[in-house]
């Protein structure tokens, strides 16, 4: 599976959506929780740097192979989902990933309802 280049605009879009459908199913969306993020480079130096930068910022970050010519980047900090929050974190690791020559992939982390 390749990865596909999205502009900000529609990962933001997503993350409204994300956002509805988790009030939704009754999430605390200021309660922090574990996130990621992946994205996707085509050389490791790339994915290194990116991942040393957000290390800096206090995420834990791993730099795997994923099949041939491409290197996958994950990053791990906890944070809540209120929509202000997501569009802010979004907007930084995508422009870094931009800046490293990386596709962004986007970011997922677990409902926490409400009683939990």
């Amino acid at each position: 599976m390749k990865a596909v280049k999205h502009p900000l605009s529609y990962h933001l879009a997503l993350d409204t959506e994300q956002v509805v459908q988790r009030v939704k199913m009754g999430d605390q969306l200021e309660r922090a929780r574990e996130i990621d993020h992946t994205a996707f480079f085509p050389k490791r130096a790339q994915a290194e740097a990116a991942a040393a930068e957000l290390s800096e910022d206090g995420f834990r970050v791993s730099v795997s192979r994923r099949g041939l010519g491409t290197f996958i980047m994950e990053a791990h900090t906890e944070s809540d989902v209120e929509e202000e929050t997501v569009d802010g974190f979004v907007k930084q690791i995508y422009e870094l990933v931009e800046r490293h020559g990386g596709i962004y992939d986007g970011w997922g982390g677990p409902v926490i309802l409400k009683g939990s």
